[in-house]
């Protein structure tokens, strides 16, 4: 019997990837495709279901071949995606319509209804532990029933993004259970869709639509003939659960204790938590089950994390080479440009900050981004550097509302795009006040997909098994300098004083000082 592997494919907000793993988390084989996302409106965002299929399959045949492993020694595989949004199907797998994907606002007025809801909070935030916003199912459903309603009946099932993917693989429909719990259509106790959230929100006539739920190490289903011959994985290979992409995250980084905290900076600031006690009692953006038992994930976000830097690059910084300077240059090498304007470069605490809602925000009513205190005085330093901060003000927004949940102790687990830059990942420590492990993990949704592939097939006996041996490694641990502890407190305090004005709630818990190492 040869060795075992485990396929993780991770569908992200742009970029399809797979990947072949061993039980020790050891990569054999990464691919990846790339899709474009359609914005057909202002505030929406979409993508072709049909397309991200043949991404998929292009990823996964690409990563097979590589690999040079016989299909048939791959144990298991499971599959992440972006939470929420949503991706409509029919019974052979297509699509009556585009996948909606989580940065889409449309729905911004069903959220805001049912927050001012007298019933709001025993009806929904005591079952789901989770606020409900714009791109949720419940809220794109609802938007669908006044502006779409024939595509119900052209709808055989209401899934996820990994969901479907599932049943593309398969041909099963099934909803797991992180993104099940995690987009206000399940009851987190129960872990079962619950009829009165549907009333609540208007669209019970949605609940024939919902397939059985799988848990996230469980099997729901086996490749198919058919897709065996385009992928090149074998006939009957069987697919898990897996999870929503903030718990695959989490797994990767290693997050199993109560007293620390993962960070996340991707196309979302992602900031969670684990624990025993769901915290149902308390505002909290999103609770989710975890696959530990007794276990709760518990999370601050929104989806405004490096994408804000992605957006100026690309409209700012760009555009000025393509006018003064090098049209050849590499995304790697603006980055590099980037990091030389502010390196050494310290602001004045007046100096202008960013708001980094380029995706829009529910912090502040119609939220959008934008530079704030720009004078004469002020180039494209002050604005890079003002960017960098902004998207490190968005995390320490949500963390200081976690901070009023749990007693964060630990060191910080950090993953995502900004932990390439050492520049960066010291600003964050500096900010936040604790120290920040950088994880080594070249794909965190990948990795915690595979996880539970692992578990499903027998490689690991529980998630906490898988963790131990598979999670990504400490690269370098980054202590928080104490010279700068206090210039950003005044400049998040100006930032978020800003905020207030624009109308946003801003939480009274205490920041906590940057101490010596």
């Amino acid at each position: 019997m040869g060795k075992k592997f485990v396929l993780g494919i991770d569908n992200g907000g742009t970029v399809i990837k797979a990947a072949l793993y061993d039980g020790h988390g050891v990569v054999h084989a990464l691919a990846q495709s790339h899709m474009d996302t359609l914005v057909p409106q202002p505030l929406f965002t979409e993508r072709d279901c049909e397309e991200l299929w043949q991404a998929n399959i292009r990823a996964i045949r690409r990563c097979i071949d590589q690999s040079e492993v016989d299909p048939a020694d791959i144990a298991g595989i499971a599959i992440t995606g972006h939470g929420n949004g949503l991706y409509l199907a029919r019974k052979d797998g297509s699509a009556p319509r585009n996948g909606i994907i989580s940065t889409d606002a449309r729905a911004q007025s069903y959220a805001d209804r049912w927050l001012a809801d007298p019933e709001y909070k025993e009806r929904v935030q005591a079952k789901t532990g989770s606020t409900v916003w714009a791109g949720q199912p419940p809220a794109l459903l609802a938007w669908l029933d006044d502006n779409e309603p024939d595509v119900f009946e052209e709808t055989d099932y209401v899934l996820s993004c990994k969901d479907y993917i599932r049943l593309r693989l398969t041909g099963t429909a099934t909803l797991e259970t992180t993104d099940a719990c995690g987009v206000c259509l399940a009851n987190i106790m129960t872990r079962e869709v619950d009829p009165d959230l549907f009333d609540f929100f208007g669209i019970s006539r949605w609940l024939k639509k919902m397939p059985p739920i799988v848990d996230s190490t469980e099997f729901g289903g086996q490749v198919t003939e058919e897709v065996a011959k385009l992928t090149g994985l074998a006939v009957g290979t069987p697919v898990a659960g897996g999870t929503m992409d903030i718990v695959a995250g989490a797994l990767a980084a290693g997050l199993t204790d109560e007293d620390e905290l993962t960070v996340i900076t991707g196309t979302w600031s992602i900031n969670e938590v684990i624990s025993s006690d769901p915290r149902l009692d308390n505002t909290v953006f999103l609770t989710d089950v975890y696959p530990i038992p007794d276990t709760w994930l518990i999370l601050e976000g929104n989806p405004n994390g490096v994408s804000n830097l992605d957006w100026y690059i690309r409209n700012v910084v760009r555009r000025y080479l393509d006018v003064f300077g090098d049209r050849e240059m590499s995304d790697a090498e603006v980055f590099a440009l980037c990091e030389k304007l502010i390196h050494d470069f310290t602001p004045d605490v007046q100096d202008p900050f960013f708001l980094p809602f380029i995706n829009g925000t529910s912090i502040i009513p119609d939220g959008r981004a934008g530079f704030v205190g720009m004078t004469s005085y002020h180039d494209m330093r002050h604005m890079v550097r003002a960017v960098y901060e902004g998207v490190i003000f968005s995390h320490m927004h949500l963390i200081k509302q976690l901070r009023g949940y749990i007693d964060l102790t630990g060191h910080v687990r950090f993953t995502g795009g900004a932990a390439n830059s050492q520049i960066w990942t010291q600003m964050f420590a500096d900010a936040i006040g604790l120290p920040l492990d950088i994880v080594d993990v070249e794909e965190s949704g990948t990795l915690g997909s595979a996880m539970c592939a692992a578990v499903a097939a027998g490689i690991h006996p529980d998630v906490q098994t898988a963790v131990k041996h598979m999670a990504g490694k400490t690269r370098e641990t980054v202590y928080p300098n104490p010279e700068f502890a206090e210039l950003f407190q005044k400049r998040f305090a100006r930032f978020e004083s800003h905020l207030a004005s624009l109308g946003a709630d801003i939480p009274e818990t205490a920041w906590i000082a940057a101490k010596e190492s």
